[in-house]
């Protein structure tokens, strides 16, 4: 207590001096915290390396599967397809030889 009633009074124009300019640089300060706001050290929420690795691993297994099953989708179509040619082909020299009129020689 005694140091402070050591300290002198303040003159009655000295308190609004300084006490409107650090209000303004407080107001300043709290608009740059919520424009500028601190980042956050998140450090459990980013993958490892060893992570990443398993997930392109994984991606890699999987891809390698669909490109065997396209393949084999792909030989399967193009058997299909050289069925349907061989069996229109059929039906084309049945219908061409019996639809065309017989000449009256």
């Amino acid at each position: 207590m005694q140091i402070l009633s050591q300290v002198p009074l303040p003159s009655p124009g000295d308190l609004e001096h300084w006490l409107i300019p650090a209000s303004a640089f407080l107001w300043i300060l709290g608009q740059l915290k919520k424009v500028f706001p601190p980042a956050k050290q998140n450090d459990g929420t980013f993958a490892t390396k060893t992570e990443l690795s398993a997930v392109s691993d994984k991606i890699d297994a999987r891809f390698l599967a669909l490109s065997e099953k396209i393949d084999a989708l792909t030989a399967r179509v193009s058997e299909l397809a050289s069925s349907v040619a061989r069996l229109d082909e059929r039906t084309m020299v049945r219908t061409t030889s019996t639809s065309s009129p017989s000449s009256p020689i």
